[in-house]
């Protein structure tokens, strides 16, 4: 019985982890598409 309960709260251990971690990539990426400024594109001269 004790197995059982320890695999149960070692899955959901897991599960908030990586709702966690997927929560704050979708907050970085909201983050930083908000910060992005174009930047100009210069023409570089070829290399001979």
């Amino acid at each position: 019985m004790f197995s059982l309960l320890s695999l149960y709260f070692a899955y959901r251990r897991d599960v908030l982890m990586a709702e966690r971690h997927v929560a704050g990539l979708v907050r970085t990426q909201a983050q930083a598409a908000d910060t992005v400024t174009p930047a100009p594109i210069e023409e570089l001269p070829l290399a001979a």
